[in-house]
Order: C-alpha cells, then sequence, then structure tokens
C-alpha cells in the first residue's frame, strides 16, 4: 500500500472514485424495482435474490478481465482464500448486504445512507475490540456525534405518524455499518487475502436466505395469481423499467465495488471514505428525480450532520497518515545519510 498522499498514483484515485460515482445510481434502480407483490417487505427480498443472483455471475467475470483476461485467475483465487475464509467472508458480507436492500426498500434513502456512511467507525471499533489496534482520540468523538444524528433520523421515524415500515427500516440500516465493520475487520485480520471470492460466494448465501424468506411467507390473494413466487416476479406494466433497474443494479454494483477494490489497493482507506461519502448526497438527488421523495427536515438534517462528521473524520485521518508518512520518510533519509557517512 502507499504510505505518503502525494505519492498515491493518480490513477489509482481515479479509479476509486469513478467506483463511488458508478453506486450513486444503486438506490434509485433499487426504487424503481418493482415486484408483483403487495407487500413492500418480501418485495426487498426479490431485490435481494436478483442482486446476489448478479455478484454471483458478474463479480467472477470482471475479476478475471482485471487481470488481464486470464481465465484461470478468479479460480486460483478461490484456491488461495480457502474454503473457511471464502465461507467467513461471505456470510459477513451477506448481512451488511441484505440489511442495505430490506432497509432501502422501506424507509427513506438518504436515512439509510446516512447511517451506512458510519460504515468506518464501526470498522475502527470492531478493529479496537478483535485486533485490539489503538483508536484516535478524533474517532470517538466522531463516533459520539454521529449517534446523536442517528437518533434523529430515528425520531422522525417514531414520529413518522404510526408508518411501521419506517420504523423497520431504520432499525435494519443499524445492522449495515455493523456488518460492514465485522467484513473489513475480517480483512484486515487475512491481510494476504484476496476476498473477491468471498464477496461472490455470498451471492449463493444471499439466494439461499431469499428464497427461503419468500417461500416461508403465506401467498396472498392481492398477488395476482403468482403466489408465493409473486415477490420474484417483476411487474410488467411500467414498460420495462423494473427489469432494466434489475439489470444495471447487477452489473453496476459489481463494477463499483470492482473498481473500489482495484483503487483501494494504493489509496489510503481513510481517502476511501472521504470518496464514498459523494453517494450520499448524490443518491438522494437521484431518488428524489427519479421518484420524487422528500424525507422529512429531522432526515435532512441528521443526513447532513453525519455527512459533514464522517468528512471531517476521514480528513483527518488523512492528514494524519501523511503526517506520519513524512516522519517515516524524514527517519529513512536521515538512516540513509548515516549510512553513507560511514
Amino acid at each position: 500500500s502507499v504510505i505518503m498522499g502525494g505519492a498515491v498514483p493518480l490513477r489509482a484515485r481515479l479509479t476509486a472514485i469513478f467506483g463511488a460515482l458508478v453506486l450513486a445510481p444503486d438506490t434509485m434502480l433499487l426504487r424503481l424495482s418493482a415486484f408483483e407483490s403487495s407487500s413492500e417487505w418480501l418485495g426487498s427480498w426479490g431485490i435481494v435474490f436478483y442482486r446476489a443472483w448478479g455478484r454471483l455471475v458478474f463479480i467472477p467475470l470482471m475479476y478475471v478481465l482485471a487481470n488481464g483476461g486470464r481465465s484461470t485467475a478468479y479460480l486460483d483465487a478461490v484456491r488461495a482464500l480457502g474454503a473457511k475464509r471464502q465461507w467467513r467472508g461471505a456470510a459477513l458480507y451477506m448481512v451488511q448486504n441484505v440489511a442495505f436492500i430490506v432497509a432501502a426498500s422501506m424507509t427513506y434513502i438518504a436515512s439509510v445512507l446516512s447511517i451506512v456512511a458510519t460504515g468506518p467507525l464501526c470498522s475502527a471499533l470492531f478493529s479496537r475490540l478483535l485486533l485490539e489496534e489503538k483508536v484516535p482520540t478524533h474517532t470517538w468523538l466522531a463516533s459520539l456525534a454521529c449517534v446523536g444524528w442517528v437518533l434523529l433520523i430515528f425520531a422522525d421515524a417514531l414520529d413518522s405518524g404510526g408508518e411501521t415500515r419506517h420504523v423497520v427500516g431504520t432499525s435494519v440500516a443499524l445492522l449495515v455499518p455493523v456488518g460492514t465493520g465485522a467484513y473489513w475487520t475480517f480483512c484486515k485480520a487475512n491481510p494476504d487475502a484476496d476476498m473477491v471470492p468471498a464477496l461472490s460466494t455470498s451471492g449463493l448465501l444471499g439466494q439461499a436466505l431469499a428464497l427461503a424468506v419468500v417461500f416461508a411467507a403465506d401467498a396472498r390473494s392481492e398477488d395476482g395469481g403468482y403466489g408465493r413466487v409473486a415477490p420474484l416476479v417483476p411487474v410488467t406494466d411500467d414498460g420495462g423499467v423494473a427489469v432494466t433497474a434489475l439489470v444495471f443494479q447487477c452489473v453496476l454494483v459489481a463494477a463499483a465495488f470492482m473498481f473500489l477494490t482495484i483503487g483501494a489497493k494504493d489509496v489510503p482507506s481513510a481517502e476511501v471514505s472521504l470518496y464514498l461519502l459523494m453517494e450520499l448526497p448524490l443518491a438522494t438527488l437521484l431518488v428524489w428525480w427519479a421518484t420524487g421523495e422528500t424525507p422529512p427536515w429531522q432526515v435532512f438534517v441528521g443526513a447532513a450532520g453525519l455527512l459533514c462528521t464522517m468528512g471531517v473524520e476521514s480528513w483527518i485521518g488523512i492528514t494524519e497518515s501523511r503526517r506520519e508518512s513524512a516522519a517515516e520518510i524524514d527517519v529513512a533519509e536521515v538512516d540513509a545519510a548515516k549510512v553513507d557517512a560511514a
């Protein structure tokens, strides 16, 4: 990995930024995905099913392309990772992925993305608990501030005129940063491992869980005769919008994480977190443009507070990383000068 901020290759930065931008339309496409089921809860599991299929198919293909088209590249990565780490990583990734889709299907996109933005804080806390890494003071302060902003968003959910879906959606959204933190901590605990195969394998687990939930539910009489498979059948009377949105979700999400993974190899994690914050305002605007969804003022204030807090936190992390890197380089130059003098 690159030590000094100034030494980060421009291509790596642009790749990470492009990955974050590609991810921005994701929630808009999710909103445009509609199914024959009359239940929002079950419909969200239809999205889980198809996006899981997308990870299973597209990530291996894109991995091969990213490795110069070498056909055995993905299988080599699977063998190197090993079954135990592959399935554990897949399970951890699936938790945050499923939670994100279910939450985004049931409450305001701005609420979900705001809570998701606290993922780096959860990663830092898991690293402290499980890897005994030191957590900087500014991260603890940012965590406390974020708790306040999340409570404000929750206040809106509880005040939403008895709409249970907002309370459920906001509650499920809390699992996303927790799952993300656990997943990235697992990756840090296995620095020699390429976890891309785990992302793809999580598609198998996501599909299995989605099918279990869908078929365990009772068939609804208002679901147009589709019975229990209604949550898996996209609507057909919208001019193909739902099907197109599902296809683009599968491709864009796989592409976004491929670009982010490639860029993150050379870009400090705090900097990548800063790039990902672009998704919050961009995605909220896109959802408003496509569907007219306008969250209440509490969500806007909470989202703005979380965005500013995480932006400052990431910027401080970048500054500290550069300062430490510059100090390491100065020490190395002094040592080299001593060797030359001797």
